[in-house]
């Protein structure tokens, strides 16, 4: 019986969690008007100003940054993508060239490899060149869907622009009404659980944007020392794998290093593979620290999460770990997890 209770709830959470694909901009938009809240209340504090005044100044303030940031993007990122495209057929010449002068090398070399292993290098060489078509291919797929899919995107871009205003606006509102869904006994443990959770969440944000910065510090330094033509736009990009969970710096660095010690610039190879090495121990050394001081935990906890998650999730688990332990102790110290051994 008790379990009745429940289900109206249990059904809410599920439709919320199924529309979550389909609602990407607002979702973004209440998290992005979760960020801004401190700043909107410290204006009504400071300024005795009503909500609205309040909303539409930090609002500006926010739109004011993304539009200095897209004009920073535009003249400097975009500039060097375009010279860097330009680049692109010279350096497919290029490595076709060498690919060439390794088949002619290996065919030169058949009468000496024995027969056994002649369809193992014959299969390597057709998988090379299927590879670097499909590579090609997929280069020219992606950019023609990133042009078509520009309209889109722009219309996402005002959704999520409105929303955050509109939920701003509403945000105390959305609050209140979500605890009333609880019971007044229920209501407090779940707003306790709603504030450490949402310190928690600034903070693990907080902290992947310190970690993202100081790799990005490293990586643009480390290819402005091996003079790298567009270092800005590699260290951009060691950023961005280094975020997604699947990949990280070493499937960008360490295939770049490779392909320049087989091209004969050892100098070039030895650089990025150090600099590869850098970056990965910085983080490992760093990254608990920064973790446990963001999120409220020990940097040992933080540690514990990291390295269990990762051998439990893979790459993945590096998120999941710490939100776990978050998770957990927000419940413990509301109430609703109660940890207590008696004999």
């Amino acid at each position: 019986m008790e379990l009745k209770k429940y289900v109206p709830f249990l059904i809410l959470v599920g439709i919320v969690v199924f529309l979550i694909p389909y609602s990407i901009p607002i979702v973004l938009a209440l998290v992005t008007s979760i960020l801004l809240e401190p700043f909107i209340k410290l204006l009504i504090n400071t300024f005795s100003i009503k909500r609205v005044w309040s909303v539409t100044i930090g609002f500006s303030l926010f739109l004011a940054l993304m539009l200095l940031g897209c004009y920073w993007a535009v003249t400097t990122l975009v500039v060097q993508v375009i010279d860097f495209t330009q680049q692109l057929p010279q350096f497919a010449q290029y490595t076709f060239e060498k690919v060439e002068g390794f088949v002619i090398q290996m065919e030169e070399y058949y009468k000496e490899i024995p027969s056994e292993y002649i369809s193992t290098v014959q299969d390597a060489l057709n998988d090379l060149r299927q590879f670097s078509v499909d590579f090609l291919s997929g280069l020219t797929k992606g950019l023609v869907e990133f042009i078509t899919a520009v309209p889109i995107l722009l219309i996402q871009l005002l959704i999520y622009l409105v929303s955050v205003f509109l939920i701003s606006l509403d945000l105390p509102k959305l609050h209140h009404g979500f605890l009333n869904m609880f019971s007044e006994k229920a209501r407090v443990k779940v707003e306790l659980v709603m504030k450490q959770l949402s310190l928690a969440f600034v903070g693990f944000l907080r902290a992947q944007l310190i970690l993202s910065f100081l790799t990005f510090l490293i990586a643009w330094f480390g290819l402005m020392i091996l003079d790298i033509e567009y270092a800005l736009i590699f260290a951009i990009l060691i950023v961005i794998v280094d975020i997604l969970p699947i990949l990280g710096t070493g499937s960008f660095l360490v295939p770049w290093g490779l392909y320049n010690l087989y091209a004969g610039d050892q100098r070039l190879a030895i650089g990025l593979i150090v600099l590869f090495f850098l970056i990965t121990i910085f983080r490992r050394i760093i990254e608990p620290k920064i973790l446990g001081s963001s999120l409220g935990i020990s940097a040992l906890a933080a540690l514990a999460s990291l390295y269990i998650g990762f051998e439990l999730l893979g790459f993945v688990g590096f998120i999941i770990g710490p939100a776990m332990v978050i998770i957990v102790k927000s419940l413990i110290k509301a109430g609703f997890l109660k940890v207590k051994v008696d004999f």
